[in-house]
């Protein structure tokens, strides 16, 4: 009895201790600094946009970026990139606090790479950037297996057209989909409705980021999954 009490209790602490997501690398930004507060990695800038420092959310700092294309040009092309490796890590999953000025897209992407150099679409925010100033959490975004175990792992957040079409301002013609940035102010409006704002997208509208987590669980090492292997047949035979 004794024994298989033992057995049970040894299986279940190496089942939560495998299942348990861990924080592989994070950047958030305190000391206005890009380098990682946790883990190792790299940030940096893509399509031509620059960065300072600014308030976080809710305290700390965070990282932000501006010149971003100007309208109509270069969707998918400008934004932030984390790259950090995820060997000896699973199930790997994405978090990020993001935020965006008035005249910001409000329209973002999220691509992956596993090989550091060649980069595949994972989702977008579905124009979640507005009301504008204000931090939206990305919740938690899972990489597919590709991502499992990769020493050249990353991932970039970057500005894209809205994908359904709207009316920018009283003043210009509507845009359709996937043709125009939309801007983060809610004088904006999806089509067929008509905006009475005066305010259009701008490229040095900017776009905050802070908390950026790369997570994932430990992958077993074999001695591990054979002492497991082990525990459960010497279960059987004890039944």
């Amino acid at each position: 009895m004794l024994r298989n009490t033992l057995i049970a209790a040894a299986t279940a602490a190496f089942v939560s201790t495998s299942a348990f997501g861990a924080v592989i690398t994070q950047w958030n930004f305190e000391g206005d600094v890009s380098t990682p507060s946790t883990g190792t990695g790299a940030a940096s800038l893509i399509g031509g946009t620059t960065a300072t420092f600014a308030a976080g959310n809710g305290v700390g700092r965070g990282w932000n970026s501006t010149n971003y294309p100007a309208q109509s040009t270069g969707s998918g092309t400008a934004g932030v990139q984390f790259l950090a490796s995820t060997a000896g890590f699973e199930d790997i999953t994405i978090s990020y606090d993001h935020r965006a000025s008035g005249t910001a897209s409000r329209w973002a992407r999220i691509d992956y790479t596993t090989d550091g150099s060649t980069w595949q679409p994972l989702t977008n925010n579905a124009g979640g950037l507005s009301p504008h100033d204000t931090f939206y959490a990305s919740g938690t975004l899972t990489l597919p297996a590709a991502a499992d175990n990769k020493a050249n792992f990353g991932i970039r957040i970057v500005s894209i057209f809205s994908r359904q079409a709207f009316d920018q301002n009283s003043t210009l013609a509507p845009f359709a989909a996937d043709t125009a940035y939309m801007r983060a102010n809610a004088g904006a409006v999806y089509s067929p409705g008509t905006s009475t704002a005066t305010g259009d997208y701008g490229s040095g509208g900017t776009w905050r980021f802070d908390n950026v987590t790369i997570s994932g669980t430990v992958i077993p090492e074999p001695a591990t999954l054979g002492a497991l292997a082990a525990l459960g047949l010497i279960a059987l035979r004890r039944r």
